[in-house]
Parts: structure tokens; sequence; C-alpha cells
């Protein structure tokens, strides 16, 4: 084969791929928002806004509830826990209950967004220790009482 016919080949060869290229679909540009579930699944049309909640909590005590709400601040150490927003003072802890091994499940350390959360709730007496405990882990100051929710499941759409 002579060179011009070699040049030939190889330029129709370097056009078809071109075409081939072009008729690729691009990658997306959008942020990625997609759904983070962690645990079982989460209902989210029957939830309460953790604000609702923690008004008052008595009223739900020891009860499986579904809540939302903004995540404040999530456990810097092993994302055992994270904290709901409720626009006061007192946000709700969201705790991943352990096992013999460890965790059920955990949460990323830089996890944040709006967060529905399903588990049961409870009032809890913190003491001295758990407090300075909790601190350590990235928590704001902890209070004597908090609102706590043992989490089944939580469902997170991420902050784009």
């Amino acid at each position: 084969m002579s060179t011009l016919a070699r040049l030939c080949c190889i330029a129709a060869l370097f056009g078809v791929a071109v075409m081939a290229g072009a008729c690729q679909s691009e990658p997306s540009s959008a942020p990625d928002t997609t759904v983070q579930t962690y645990g079982a699944s989460v209902d989210t049309a029957s939830a309460r806004a953790a604000s609702e909640v923690a008004a008052d909590p008595s009223k739900l005590e020891g009860a499986t509830v579904t809540v939302s709400g903004r995540i404040s601040t999530v456990c810097q150490k092993k994302g055992c826990w994270l904290a709901l927003d409720t626009g006061t003072a007192m946000p709700i802890r969201v705790l991943v209950p352990r096992t013999d091994d460890g965790y059920e499940f955990t949460v990323p350390t830089t996890l944040a967004g709006q967060a529905t959360v399903t588990g049961t709730l409870q009032t809890v007496d913190l003491d001295a220790a758990t407090q300075k405990h909790l601190e350590q882990d990235g928590a704001a100051p902890a209070q004597a009482q908090e609102v706590q929710i043992a989490a089944t499941g939580i469902w997170v759409v991420p902050d784009a």
C-alpha cells in the first residue's frame, strides 16, 4: 500500500472516531444532589418538623417518629450521631444504634443538608461525662437534658 493510501486510511479512521465521539452524551455539569439513605428506608411523607417535635417531645416519648430538619452538626470522630436544628438552642440529637460489632451504620462526618429520620424518640438526662464526650465529638456545649432519636434510618438531601 502506498504512503498516500495509508494516509487516507488513517484520516478516514480519525474522522470515524471523531464522529463517534460527537454522538455520545456529555456529562451533566449540574451538582450532585442525589438523596442519600443510611440504615433502613424512611417514609418522608409522614415526617414532622423538628421544631414541632422539640416544642413538646413528651407527647411522643417512646414512640417511633419520623422527623425532618436541617443537619446542624455531625459527630466528627465516627459519624455516629447528627443533630437536627429545631430553631431553638436545643437541637434533636439523632443517634446511630450500637451493636456488638460497633454501629449499625454511620454517616459521613462532612454530611450537610436536609435530613428526615425515623427512630424512637426519648428525652435523656446527660451526665457531665457524656456532655464532655459530645463536645469532644464536635457538638455545641451539650445541655443536661436533650431530645434524642435512636435512628433506624436517615434520608438526606445533601447541600449542593
